[in-house]
């Protein structure tokens, strides 16, 4: 994080947009695009995966960038749990505990309807 990122204004390659931010938590969101779908005609979990990191990343970010610190993912692991094949994908992320080197955050997706789709966790590496 360079510094900050404007709220509602897509950003990278796939056009995830920040909605909320606040001390140790993100909102992004990703309108769904059939050109990001698998063979099964849904989102690929990968764009799920990708949001959800984003979204995790930011949260750790928001509590380390002040004191002149940069996160990373060292670790992450998904749960998928509905295919998600049409609207927009909203990934809120909390920390759950912070220290000196390491942070651990959750994420979850979900979709237009309110459906839980995936949830994630992922420990973070805190760097000088």
């Amino acid at each position: 994080m360079s510094g900050p990122i404007p709220i509602g204004e897509p950003q990278g390659l796939l056009g995830f947009i920040l909605r909320e931010i606040g001390q140790g938590a993100a909102t992004w969101e990703y309108t769904v695009d059939p050109a990001h779908f698998n063979p099964n005609g849904a989102l690929h979990g990968g764009v799920t995966m990708a949001l959800l990191d984003t979204a995790m990343g930011y949260a750790v970010a928001t509590q380390v960038f002040p004191q002149g610190r940069i996160n990373a993912a060292a670790q992450m692991s998904v749960n998928f749990l509905a295919p998600v094949r049409s609207g927009k994908l909203k990934a809120q992320a909390k920390v759950l505990k912070i220290g000196k080197r390491l942070a651990v955050v959750e994420g979850q997706a979900y979709d237009d309807a309110g459906t839980l789709v995936a949830t994630a966790t992922s420990t973070h590496s805190i760097l000088p």
